[in-house]
């Protein structure tokens, strides 16, 4: 069983159409190309603020039926 465990989300932010960040409670920043990501990327500009951050450990729009992890969303998994 794998038992690694990543800080937890406490926010993110869309620069643009391309890119997200995604700020960890260890302050750390990680830039998410969102080509990685198209169904992030295809969002409306309304829809992608309509997320959750469920648990610090999850990133879910309303709007797709897709839950993102915090290792996927910065590389890891």
């Amino acid at each position: 069983m794998n038992t690694t465990t990543y800080p937890g989300i406490k926010s993110i932010e869309f620069i643009n159409s391309s890119i997200l960040f995604v700020h960890l409670h260890n302050d750390r920043v990680f830039i998410v190309p969102l080509d990685k990501f198209p169904a992030i990327k295809n969002l409306s500009t309304e829809e992608k603020k309509a997320f959750e951050i469920i648990d610090e450990t999850y990133l879910s729009f309303l709007s797709i039926d897709e839950i993102f992890s915090v290792a996927e969303l910065i590389g890891i998994n």
